[in-house]
């Protein structure tokens, strides 16, 4: 028993150089057979498919993060759009008409919505 090399919990470990390699050939199995490529990555290369997919994924970049910050700007831009400024003096009456006029708004919005839904 002595004889025998420790095994550790640890799996291989790749370079940079040698993911960059696996990555490039499941990007060009894939542009030439349109799928598969991580099937046979990890056929070829004896690499787990989620190992994979997790460095096609590093691959790519931040990306994630740019678009996240779109779509926080525009719920921004939509947050200020349906609450505008109030103005200094509004009478209930100008505040209520205001909201009666938000809520048909609204309702046509949804209405739209169900449309599109119903389509999809």
């Amino acid at each position: 028993m002595a004889n025998k090399p420790a095994i550790g919990k640890q799996g291989k470990r790749y370079s940079a150089e040698e993911k960059a390699e696996i990555v490039a050939f499941i990007v060009a199995f894939d542009a030439e057979n349109k799928r598969g490529g991580m099937k046979a990555a990890s056929d070829k290369f004896g690499v787990s498919v989620v190992t994979l997919s997790n460095w096609k994924k590093k691959d790519k970049g931040p990306k994630k993060r740019k678009a996240k910050a779109k779509k926080v700007v525009a719920k921004k831009a939509v947050k200020t759009a349906a609450t505008p400024a109030k103005a200094v003096g509004d009478s209930p009456e100008a505040i209520l008409s205001r909201l009666q006029a938000i809520r048909v708004e609204i309702h046509k919005l949804e209405k739209e919505y169900n449309g599109l839904k119903k389509k999809l």
